[in-house]
């Protein structure tokens, strides 16, 4: 599945670097190629990231801590600062809790990620609400959207590897169907679960549900 990935951008890369060395073009030609590669390489880049991280993480030694909702908040937003404001996406934290117990980089890493498929879920303008609080005498954190929304059979499938619902719109925003697969191995590290809400048109309901912090 990695080397299918692969494939696609980088047959694109190679496409665009013999065209811009062999052909008489314009600089706005070549400014646009130069934008593909560009985005094509930042998206073998995540895919890289994410499925070394993915591959690691049965591995790696959590790093226990009690660490600071408030805090952790703030890590995150900062982190996606410009892809919110490009998108002109507000988006609302609530920590009704003081702290979670867990390996803050990976716990960091698990919310970005829900972060940017609710995002990349939202029209421009859209609104994302996290909340960090207690129910059913657990601790959770729930990312809350109200983009496209999924359907029944989509949700089934959104932590496998590779999985993406929309393949023109992953490919297009640098996505390999590995986010959420990244996220699902963080929350069972940490003993915790995801449960997914969504509707089509009505947006996605994303909940983290700690057993042990």
């Amino acid at each position: 599945n990695f080397a299918h990935e692969l494939r696609t951008p980088l047959t694109a890369i190679y496409g665009y670097t013999e065209y811009l060395q062999k052909a008489a073009i314009t600089e706005d030609d070549r400014l646009s190629a130069i934008h593909y590669i560009l985005s094509e390489t930042r998206r073998i880049q995540t895919m890289s990231q994410q499925w070394l991280q993915l591959a690691n993480l049965g591995h790696e030694q959590l790093h226990w801590e009690s660490h600071s909702v408030a805090a952790l908040f703030r890590q995150v937003e900062q982190t996606l600062r410009n892809k919110l404001t490009e998108k002109a996406i507000q988006v609302q934290f609530f920590d009704e809790i003081d702290t979670i117990r867990g390996d803050g980089v990976l716990l960091q890493s698990m919310l970005v990620n829900l972060l940017e498929n609710a995002i990349h879920a939202c029209g421009t303008g859209g609104r994302i609400t996290v909340r960090a609080a207690v129910e059913h005498g657990l601790k959770t954190v729930t990312v809350q959207d109200n983009g496209k929304g999924m359907r029944s059979e989509e949700l089934r499938h959104i932590t496998e590897p590779f999985y993406r619902a929309e393949k023109s719109r992953n490919r297009k925003d640098g996505g390999a169907g590995l986010g959420l697969a990244v996220c699902k191995q963080i929350a069972e590290r940490h003993e915790a679960k995801l449960e997914f809400t969504s509707q089509p048109g009505a947006g996605t309901t994303v909940k983290v549900i700690f057993t042990t912090s």
